[in-house]
């Protein structure tokens, strides 16, 4: 399989924040993003911009940890099927943090895994 036909592209990058409020301002008013959405999926709110094609996810921070994993929490990669996508990379012996792709709601899944240096990188599929 190649791998051109799993990967479509970037989906957003992750930005730990420890003022949602605070951030969003910044982001919109002093770098000209555009606000799309907030979405609290679980225990952690997040927010979405916009800048040209360049779309980054405001990660609450609110479990005292703030930066164990950096600043730059993740870059999620865009998939067409993200559970060929997994089995890619289990067959490449890449480090995976979930067990399974984890439903979103709305036919939305993500699944994350560690890249070389440990980086936190996800699949992302709408």
């Amino acid at each position: 399989m190649s791998k051109n036909a799993l990967f479509k592209g970037l989906e957003h990058i992750g930005i730990k924040t420890i003022e949602m409020e605070k951030a969003i301002t910044f982001y919109t008013e002093v770098l000209g993003f555009e606000f799309i959405k907030r979405v609290k999926p679980g225990e952690v709110e997040l927010a979405f911009l916009k800048l040209g094609e360049t779309v980054i996810e405001l990660v609450e921070v609110n479990d005292g940890k703030q930066f164990s994993d950096g600043v730059v929490n993740h870059i999620a990669f865009r998939v067409q099927d993200i559970f060929k996508a997994v089995e890619w990379l289990k067959g490449h012996n890449v480090v995976l943090i979930n067990e399974e792709p984890r439903a979103m709601g709305e036919g939305r899944y993500n699944f994350f895994f560690r890249g070389p240096s440990e980086e936190k990188l996800e699949l992302y599929q709408e």
